[in-house]
């Protein structure tokens, strides 16, 4: 496995005490949020589901992107399509359950009853005939691009995507002996927060607030460990050391289970921590593997799904419960405890006094976040 090259914080992206961070507009303006949706979220592959969740013939989940509502579903052919859910009638929204199973191996319209396959290709519109300007042909459900890694589904909303492998570089290879699709979902939480999407990401990849913030992962991880490989395209993270051989980010620091799969080596006492920009934190473990879904609603409010993938094995053993539930209390815990700081920046951030704050130098990751994101925008002055 290509593990990349790791190095301390602060050597290839060099920062000093006092380095600027962004100004406080880019975490309010409604403004920069509706440009950060079109050159971001509707153009980057986005992490929308996991291909279990749509594993049968007629499975759908919705996705939001945005002002964009997409189905995916596991068509005829167990392709999984991203399907917009919208009726190329009249515009009518198909569908508005979260979740669930087309059980007549067709999608309808609730209005006028035209009729859509797996695929999206239109199988029959009532009392329409083809001419003057009506092909039913010409009339298939728009779709977004899909690829599935690892078991996890990207869309991209781009009529023009660029290819996944070049958003995701730095991932390529790199977690092989986790056998990520392998492992299913344990346990999900869903939170509610009264921040900006940015400041999540900010939050994961720093633990300059460790101490204060998080006391028993200070106990488990040495906050001095941190290191982080080269960013190659949207990808930016790295991992921390475990304080303990053996142990795990639980309750009680022992494993929660045993090693996943081919996880062996040094990466038996490292967690991993990697932004998959713009809406995915991804944190395999030793024996599994965390990992975030960001929703923006908007510049002060998202919604982050997060979920624990266990080996089903695992899942299906009464008696590695109590380990999952160990794993489960801790992250929980921990989450709380970042999401009550990043809504807390996002109020102070809010204040007329705050116009751009200070980085230290261990903070050089946030400030590449920073790089990316303005990049993405095209902007170069950020006054």
């Amino acid at each position: 496995m290509d593990k990349g090259k790791f190095r301390k914080r602060g050597v290839d992206y060099p920062i000093f005490d006092g380095t600027r961070t962004l100004p406080g507009k880019y975490y309010h303006s409604e403004e920069i949020y509706e440009e950060e949706v079109e050159k971001i979220f509707y153009k980057f592959w986005v992490y929308a589901c996991r291909a279990e969740e749509i594993s049968s013939v007629g499975d759908y989940k919705l996705i939001k992107v945005a002002n964009e509502s997409l189905i995916l579903v596991r068509d005829k052919s167990h392709e999984v399509k991203a399907l917009f859910n919208v009726c190329r009638h009249r515009g009518t929204q198909l569908c508005d359950k979260p979740k669930g199973i087309f059980k007549s191996k067709s999608i309808q319209c609730p209005y006028h009853a035209w009729t859509y396959a797996l695929d999206g290709k239109l199988l029959n519109a009532p009392l329409m005939k083809e001419g003057h300007g009506f092909q039913k042909d010409d009339c298939a459900l728009h779709q977004a691009s899909v690829h599935i890694w690892e078991g996890f589904v990207f869309i991209n909303l781009d009529k023009n995507p660029a290819p996944f492998e070049v958003q995701m570089e730095a991932l390529m290879g790199k977690f092989t002996d986790w056998k990520i699709d392998e492992l299913r979902i344990a346990h999900h939480l869903r939170y509610e927060l009264n921040c900006n999407w940015k400041l999540i990401l900010q939050n994961y990849q720093e633990c300059y607030h460790c101490p204060g913030v998080h006391p028993l992962l200070t106990e488990l991880t040495p906050v001095q460990s941190a290191q982080h490989d080269y960013s190659k395209g949207a990808v930016i993270g790295g991992f921390m050391d475990l304080s303990k051989d053996g142990g795990s980010m639980t309750m009680t620091g022992e494993a929660a289970a045993p090693s996943i799969c081919n996880v062996s080596g040094d990466d038996l006492k490292r967690i991993y921590y990697y932004s998959v920009f713009p809406n995915m934190l991804l944190t395999p473990h030793p024996d599994f593997v965390l990992f975030h879904h960001i929703t923006p609603l908007g510049p002060e409010k998202i919604i982050n799904d997060c979920y624990w993938l266990f080996r089903p094995e695992i899942i299906n053993d009464l008696k590695a419960q109590a380990g999952i539930k160990s794993a489960v209390e801790f992250w929980d815990l921990t989450n709380k405890q970042d999401w009550k700081v990043c809504e807390q920046m996002q109020t102070g951030t809010k204040s007329t006094r705050f116009t751009r704050g200070f980085y230290s130098g261990r903070e050089d990751i946030l400030y590449q976040l920073d790089l990316e994101l303005l990049k993405a925008l095209g902007h170069h002055n950020t006054d």
